[in-house]
């Protein structure tokens, strides 16, 4: 209801402004001039405030709705529009929205203010027809107490109306608003942030469930099969050495062994505990100890990163390095991770293999799992592989200043 009125006001008041702006040409066709010239320069004098009072007005209320109608709405369709007066391309959208208040809105406006007016007279015609006044509403005249008390139950109910179809009023407006206001490139702004933000709790979602994965099989499966070796070990230890079935007990419990070391392989694989405890470096390190390729890593960072930020590079750089050891041919290689520049963080991956990577593109290969992670913290990857070799990757993302211990404890 205060938006519908608020709304209403609005409109009027524009009205009454333009009107008073174009006051001059108002005296210059009916008023008393004397002389064509009077009469020239009134009208160019009209004009020339319309000319320049209608952009400013166009501004004013075009920022005004355009912030009614967010709060409204709950939303925003990429801020606020971006209307300068030196650029009379962005003033086309609100003088288009200016003129429709003035004529659509602004004959609604003036229609619901008599409806209100005419209501409230309707409302206190008793008390006015006992004082012995008659109430006169448009064509009827009310001057009995059963007149007052009908026209006082319809101003009622009229008012009523009024206050249950003002929401709906309110959000077509809102609506109408963001439509003729919001420019393309705006909305099509509004479209990326959104995609971005979504592929971002993609990604974050699939690591957080990544992790509650490898809590899971760390606490609960590789115990369990622990148990299982030391039970085996047990009964094996109290077997005598040509008791039947000691062959088979003693390769249940190898195997055992061997199920429980390939298990946290997988299980340090999915989340090292290394990038937990130590941070990015640290787990590279450890990533290219476990490689057949000779592999060194340069950390040239300091303090811990963001977990979502050391989470996500951490899993591009292992699948550099895989795709490195699978198919680049290479003799070594070597990751760098370093700050070239205040608020920017750079990894680069290089080997001196073959080259050629990203060139025989397949879809959801390595490089797609790679841009997406990037893409979802807004960095970029660039890669430089001629054929022949050698191949750079480099990862660039914003971070924030690095601060002492872990950001996120």
């Amino acid at each position: 209801m205060l938006y519908s009125a608020a709304v209403c006001i609005r409109a009027l008041v524009v009205i009454f402004v333009v009107v008073l702006l174009g006051t001059p040409i108002g005296i210059a066709l009916t008023g008393p001039v004397r002389g064509t010239d009077t009469a020239a320069g009134l009208v160019t004098a009209g004009l020339a405030l319309l000319g320049v009072g209608l952009p400013l007005i166009s501004v004013v209320l075009a920022r005004a709705d355009w912030s009614g109608g967010t709060a409204l709405l709950d939303r925003s369709a990429g801020g606020p529009p971006g209307i300068r007066l030196r650029e009379p391309r962005t003033l086309i959208r609100p003088l288009a929205y200016t003129v429709m208040m003035l004529t659509i809105g602004g004959a609604i406006a003036v229609f619901a203010a008599l409806i209100v007016l005419v209501s409230l007279v309707a409302l206190i015609s008793p008390l006015l027809t006992a004082m012995g006044d008659p109430v006169i509403i448009g064509p009827f005249t009310v001057s009995t107490i059963p007149q007052s008390v009908l026209a006082s139950v319809i101003g009622v109910a009229v008012l009523t109306g009024l206050v249950f179809t003002s929401p709906a009023f309110s959000k077509a407006h809102a609506l109408l608003v963001l439509q003729v206001l919001t420019r393309p490139e705006q909305r099509l702004q509004h479209d990326l942030t959104l995609t971005a933000q979504s592929r971002a709790r993609l990604v974050r979602a699939f690591d957080i469930e990544r992790r509650r994965i490898e809590r899971d099989l760390h606490d609960g499966v590789q115990p369990q099969l622990l148990s299982v070796s030391m039970t085996l070990g047990l009964a094996l230890a109290a077997m005598p050495d040509d008791a039947p079935g000691r062959s088979d007990v003693a390769r249940a419990q190898d195997q055992a062994k061997q199920t429980l070391g390939a298990l946290r392989s997988f299980v340090r694989n999915i989340h090292p505990q290394v990038l937990i405890d130590h941070g990015l470096g640290a787990a590279i390190r450890e990533l290219a100890d476990t490689l057949t390729l000779p592999i060194a890593v340069e950390d040239r960072l300091t303090g811990r990163l963001p977990t979502e930020i050391e989470t996500n590079l951490y899993f591009c750089v292992a699948e550099l390095l895989t795709n490195v050891v699978k198919h680049a041919n290479a003799g070594q290689a070597e990751v760098r991770l370093q700050r070239p520049a205040p608020g920017l963080l750079e990894v680069r991956v290089r080997d001196d293999g073959g080259g050629g990577a990203g060139t025989a593109h397949r879809a959801n290969g390595g490089l797609d799992g790679i841009s997406d992670r990037i893409a979802a913290l807004d960095g970029d990857l660039e890669i430089d592989s001629p054929l022949g070799g050698p191949t750079a990757i480099t990862i660039t993302i914003t971070v924030p200043a690095v601060e002492k211990g872990h950001p996120d404890d």
